[in-house]
This record gives structure tokens, C-alpha cells and sequence, in this order.
């Protein structure tokens, strides 16, 4: 079998407020000759497949279009819920939908629901478990364990060894997650941060026994070990990962060890840094126009590096590029630092108080007894509706 490992589409998404559909589409033909060129039997999504829990209606068209085609060409999809996606709404008809070959795996039951791959029903060639993203606040209580990231997840990787060993031991074991994994790993800009409440780091020890393990969350590709890699997202949602080649990796079962290779994504948006003085990157517009680019739909963020000021500068890189989006003068002093206490994260701090915190900061003002109240009363909802 040959399984095409993406995540992090977040479909919906924009860059700095500058839409991004024209270039996620593009991902999405892309995807497809890839699957059509590589002879892909399985099409794999780490999480992620939305930026929000309630997409717009052009992000659920273009994930429903190309899927379709995905079945229509007998390319199976499997795909895991995210931080940023709705498992209830991503999750929705999924019992359903995995009779026609979309694989959704979003809900605490749909750890251990395993999707056999190649051979036979009872001695498949490999079989991939989906791990949803789970939030510790909302699932350590319900698993029994201590209230982190590397605690859940844990939890989940022994229930799915377990479920292996017993049902199908001697198939590949292929595990999809949604996590920040330690080893080196590489964050950047446009990653919302999991880390409220609990701890947000995991360690790769908690994959150990996994013939590969697909993960999602972390935008830059990077391999956290031979058998533990981040494909990263599609298009760069931040200047930072413009600098990166983005890759989707392409796994091979067939053989007596899984073996993975990489597949080089080409850039569907324009993303710039121009660094310099002001006279320097308006110079390396003029010289881009000279050579016939269209500079309209570049993204840019400018870095200049005169030694003071430069009145109507905004101006003139606008009109050089109209997708100007930052200007940073890396010369200036820095602002001075504010005075005002930052409160730690702590893995101790409670929900409760974490919202409390967060309404202090909001209103300026503590959280009154109906406040607390609604909060719990919306923290109970989503436990007993995550499983």
C-alpha cells in the first residue's frame, strides 16, 4: 500500500487577512496528480483539514470536491481531527462515510477503530489508528491519568498497542496524531498554541512501537526521528515558513520494512521577506517588474534596515507591492518592556482559573458567580461530548 502522508491543510484559512482559497485549491489539484502520478492508494490528513470549527462555506467545497474525486479514482482518505477543527462537525456521518472510504476518526471511541489497509480482512498488511486532538482539560479526567499532553496521548498509545497486539499483530503499525513532539521540533508564527491549561510538549518515546507515526500540528516539515514525522502544512501561513520547502511524504508498506520518501510540494503563494534599506527593496521591485513578474498578489513583509526613519515609507511600498503586509525597521530601538506581571504557565493552574485569568485581562474586572458558573456549565457540555 502506499499512503500519502499531509496534514494541516486548514482549509478557510488566510494569510494576515488575505484569502487564501485560490492557493488552497491549487494544493488540492496538486495533491491529486501526485495520488495519480505515485499510484497513492491512501490519502493521509494529521489534522487540521479546517482552520475553524465552523468553515466557510468555500473550505467545506473544496475539501467535499476533492475527496469525492479521491473515491471516485478508488483513493481512500483518512483523516483525524485537529486543535482547530470541530470533531463534532468534522466527525459528523462518520460511520457512514467510512463505508464509501473516508476514514473520519474524531471522537475518544475512534481510538482504537483501526483502518485495515491491503492483504486481508483478517491479516491486513497495515493498519493506521487516528488520534484526534485531545485537549487534557477534557479527556484526562474521562482516561485517569495526569492532565497533559503527554499524558493523554500516552493513554491513547497503550490502548492502541494493546488493540494491535490483540487484533492485528502482525500487520505495520501506523499511528496519526496532532501534537507538539519534542526532539528539536520547529515552531513558527501561524501554529495556535495548545498550551492552556496543561502541559502542551510531548515526548516521541510516547510513539515507541509505531512502524511510523504521521504527525500533525507543526507546520514546518521535520522529522522528529526515522519513524516519527511532521509532513507540515501545504501552503505557509507565516513569513517564517515562506523560508521553508513544504513536502508531503509518501509511505511504501509492501516490503518487509515501511519505508518512506519525500515529495517535494512546489510554492502556490507568493510569500517574500525583503530585507534591506528602503531605497534597496524598492529597487528589487523595480528590477522584479523589469523582468516581467507580477507583483500584485505577492505577500511581502519588509525588514528595512536604514539607520533612522524614513518618512513616507509605508506609502511607496505599498504602491510597489500592494500585498504589503509588514514593515518592521530592525535598527529602531526596541520597545520598552511592559511593566505590567505575566502570570507563568503552569501545568497546576485549573481551567477555572485560567478563565478567570483570561476575564480579568478581557474586562478588567474579576469573574463574578455567573460568570464561573456558565464556564462550567460549557466545560461539562464539551467532556460528555467529546466521547
Amino acid at each position: 500500500m502506499r499512503i500519502l502522508h499531509t496534514s494541516d491543510w486548514h482549509l478557510g484559512r488566510t494569510f494576515f487577512g488575505v484569502d487564501q482559497t485560490r492557493a488552497q485549491r491549487a494544493f488540492l489539484s496538486h495533491l491529486r496528480e501526485v495520488v495519480a502520478a505515485e499510484r497513492v492508494d491512501v490519502v493521509l490528513i494529521a489534522g487540521d483539514v479546517y482552520d475553524r470549527a465552523i468553515p466557510p462555506a468555500d473550505a467545506l467545497t473544496s475539501f467535499d470536491e476533492t475527496v469525492t474525486g479521491l473515491l471516485d479514482d478508488g483513493v481512500r482518505v483518512i483523516a483525524t481531527s485537529g486543535n482547530h477543527d470541530s470533531f463534532m462537525r468534522l466527525g459528523h456521518g462518520r460511520r457512514t462515510l467510512d463505508r464509501a472510504g473516508l476514514h473520519l476518526r474524531t471522537r475518544l471511541s475512534d481510538i482504537t477503530w483501526p483502518v485495515p489497509l491491503g492483504g486481508t480482512a483478517a491479516a491486513p498488511e497495515a493498519v493506521v489508528y487516528g488520534i484526534p486532538y485531545l485537549e487534557p482539560g477534557l479527556v484526562a479526567e474521562r482516561f485517569g491519568c495526569a492532565r497533559s499532553h503527554e499524558a493523554v496521548l500516552g493513554h491513547a498509545m497503550d490502548l492502541i498497542r494493546a488493540d494491535h497486539e490483540q487484533r492485528f499483530p502482525d500487520a505495520k503499525l501506523i499511528v496519526a496524531a496532532h501534537a507538539f513532539v519534542r526532539a528539536q521540533s520547529l515552531a513558527s508564527e501561524s501554529e495556535r498554541s495548545i498550551d492552556v491549561g496543561g502541559v502542551s510538549i510531548v515526548s516521541a518515546e510516547v510513539f515507541a512501537g509505531t512502524d511510523y507515526t504521521a504527525l500533525g500540528h507543526l507546520h514546518r516539515p521535520q522529522d522528529v526521528s526515522p519513524t516519527v514525522r511532521y509532513s507540515g502544512s501545504p501552503l505557509p501561513y507565516s513569513f517564517t515558513e515562506a523560508k521553508t520547502t513544504k513536502r508531503m511524504l509518501l509511505l511504501d508498506t509492501s516490503g518487509a520494512e515501511l519505508t518512506v520518501e519525500s515529495r517535494e510540494l512546489p510554492a502556490f503563494s507568493d510569500v517574500r521577506t525583503l530585507r534591506g534599506t528602503l531605497e534597496e527593496v524598492l529597487q528589487a521591485a523595480a528590477s522584479a517588474r523589469a523582468d516581467g513578474e507580477d507583483l500584485s498578489a505577492t505577500l511581502v513583509s519588509a525588514e528595512l534596515t536604514d539607520p533612522s526613519r524614513v518618512s513616507g515609507a509605508l506609502g511607496r511600498l505599498k504602491e510597489a507591492f500592494p500585498g504589503l503586509i509588514k514593515l518592521a525597521w530592525v535598527n529602531a530601538d526596541p520597545p520598552a518592556a511592559s511593566a505590567a506581571a505575566v502570570s507563568p504557565r503552569s501545568a497546576q493552574r485549573t481551567d477555572r482559573q485560567v478563565f478567570s485569568d483570561f476575564y480579568a485581562f478581557v474586562t478588567g474586572g474579576p469573574a463574578g458567580a455567573d460568570d464561573m458558573a456558565r464556564f462550567d456549565s460549557a466545560c461539562q457540555s464539551q467532556r460528555e461530548a467529546v466521547s
